[in-house]
């Protein structure tokens, strides 16, 4: 009997969307460039609707199975070890979860958030990689972001950030976010904004 290996192996099952909303983010798949242009345009769209305040339009960008993760920064001496934990998180959120934080914030009693913080995405060097299923892409961006409320305090943090995007009924919504905050350790003020 020899070992050999079988010439016609089972066919592993495609990756659907939605199982990449979950696991591990996917790594970079072959480079897209000719989509860094239109998916550059949707997140300039998407980070607009954010500091506009236009929630709801930001939220019709999201895929029913959005999720939002910012990872827990490392300290490392090797700069050759990953800065961002594979496991923890410091924040997740569906897209449900964001529903509801921005409904809150719509309504008179959430006096928390008087006067409104005024935010600026500031988007950059997007580039867009090939994602394991049909129809996603995987761009890979940096983001510096300002929050600002009222004349005392003005938060500003930059973060490389990856997105999963995924074509549905003929326009790029979000399937997935990590944002890889540049700092060892975040403030509650930089975990309040979202990227």
């Amino acid at each position: 009997m020899t070992d050999r290996s079988d010439p016609h192996p089972p066919a592993r099952p495609a990756t659907s969307p939605e199982g990449l909303a979950d696991g591990p983010f996917p790594g970079r798949g072959a480079r897209l460039a000719r989509l860094d242009a239109e998916i550059t345009a949707v997140l300039t769209e998407e980070g607009a609707a954010l500091d506009e305040g236009e929630h709801r339009r930001w939220l019709d960008l999201l895929d029913p199975a959005f999720r939002y993760e910012i990872p827990v920064p490392l300290l490392r001496e090797d700069p050759a070890l990953e800065r961002h934990s594979r496991s923890a998180v410091l924040f997740e959120a569906t897209k449900r979860v964001l529903e509801l934080k921005f409904g809150r914030a719509g309504l008179l009693q959430a006096w928390s958030d008087r006067p409104g913080t005024t935010t600026r995405h500031f988007l950059g060097s997007v580039r867009v990689f090939d994602a394991p299923a049909a129809g996603v892409v995987r761009a890979d961006a940096n983001v510096l972001v300002t929050a600002g409320r009222g004349a005392g305090h003005t938060v500003l943090v930059s973060a490389a950030r990856h997105d999963l995007l995924r074509e549905r009924h003929g326009r790029w919504v979000l399937l997935r976010r990590r944002v890889l905050l540049d700092v060892e350790v975040a403030t509650h003020e930089q975990l309040s904004v979202i990227f």
